[in-house]
């Protein structure tokens, strides 16, 4: 079982008691749902017909190499955006009440080639409860290439790491859905993770047969209907999963790993806040007017409502933040953010510096 961390939510109980109940009145006063509703179906509908219909074009072989090369890359920015939207959703059933409906569209990860299971107990379970924290929040988690807390080993080659990591977090999705995936099921059992309803070998046996349902439309298809070679398919596998993991990478590290969030460590086992304070500080948004980007990547620039709110829908979190902003402005508390998307990705690079250079404070 893996070492927990508990939080004093007799802290600031009035900042987190008058949040929660100014965003309940929001929904209310306005007759909303908090799940996405004809918003997220026209999003469905975009980057599903994106995906595929651009997959289809590369199977119809009337295209020459370099175009199906592109297409490839337009199949990895569609890739990231059902991650970011409907996917993320769906996972954090704040997709649609209905919760079935919420388990269906949550498949789309296994789709795409990433165990939708492991990504819930990592990214809902592990990211969301203990975010920032070391050891705990795997999104955070230092490799020996790189070093993102202050608490890992510091390695000399550290110092490029602002240089090289841009290319690692390309590698992500392609890492996840190769070889990840498995070890990764296998620690979360060991850990009591998987939860006691669920079937160790059984969740193998369904991991293992979404595998070759991805890789085979992915990787055999082409073989079939398109006249290319091996190492073609494979350039334009890997060209797909490096657009794909390197957004979805740099919009989460945008919002944690940048200079404004804080990094707690636990004193025996204990986070003396309140948990939604520890959100606040752990989590910054950014490029908050920038409504494309807003859409694309499924209103994660509002990390912090997200944090926060994690089971109602990104597509309210503009109008939340606005809540949020007036709620920690009246009792003191910071509100992270960035301006712009560029500012963010500076202060992540600075951060990424700091680090490889082997800082502790």
């Amino acid at each position: 079982m893996i070492s927990t961390v508990k939080f004093n939510n007799k802290l600031q109980i009035e900042f987190a008691t008058a949040l929660k109940q100014r965003v309940d009145d929001f929904f209310k006063s306005n007759k909303l749902s908090k799940y996405g509703g004809i918003k997220i179906l026209f999003k469905i509908i975009i980057f599903t017909v994106l995906y595929f219909g651009v997959y289809a074009l590369i199977l119809s072989n009337l295209f020459n190499i370099y175009e199906m090369w592109l297409f490839t890359v337009v199949m990895g920015i569609a890739a990231a955006g059902i991650g970011m939207t409907y996917m993320h959703d769906a996972n954090h059933n704040s997709l649609s009440k209905n919760k079935t409906i919420n388990k269906i569209i949550s498949f789309s990860a296994d789709m795409l080639g990433v165990s939708s299971l492991n990504w819930k107990i990592q990214h809902n379970i592990l990211h969301h409860t203990y975010t920032n924290i070391e050891n705990l929040d795997e999104d955070i988690n230092s490799r020996p290439l790189y070093r993102f807390t202050k608490g890992a080993k510091h390695y000399k080659f550290h110092k490029f790491q602002h240089i090289y990591m841009f290319f690692l977090y390309g590698l992500m999705t392609i890492i996840w859905s190769l070889s990840a995936d498995f070890p990764q099921m296998k620690r979360f059992y060991k850990e009591g993770l998987l939860g006691k309803k669920r079937n160790y070998n059984t969740e193998v046996a369904k991991l293992i047969f979404s595998k070759i349902i991805y890789f085979g439309y992915v990787l055999v298809l082409p073989f079939i209907f398109v006249d290319v070679t091996w190492w073609q398919v494979v350039i334009g596998f890997l060209t797909m999963h490096f657009f794909t993991g390197l957004i979805l990478a740099l919009t989460f590290q945008l919002a944690h790993l940048v200079e404004k969030t804080e990094f707690p460590d636990p004193v025996d086992g204990k986070i003396n806040e309140n948990w939604q304070v520890h959100q606040l500080k752990t989590t910054s948004d950014f490029a908050q007017k920038n409504k494309l980007l807003t859409w694309y990547i499924g209103g994660l620039n509002f990390q912090v409502e997200h944090h926060l709110f994690p089971n109602i829908s990104h597509v309210h979190y503009p109008d939340i933040s606005k809540i949020v902003k007036q709620t920690t402005d009246e009792y003191g508390i910071r509100y992270n953010v960035y301006d712009t998307f560029a500012q963010a990705v500076k202060s992540h690079i600075r951060m990424l510096i700091k680090l490889g250079k082997g800082e502790t404070d």
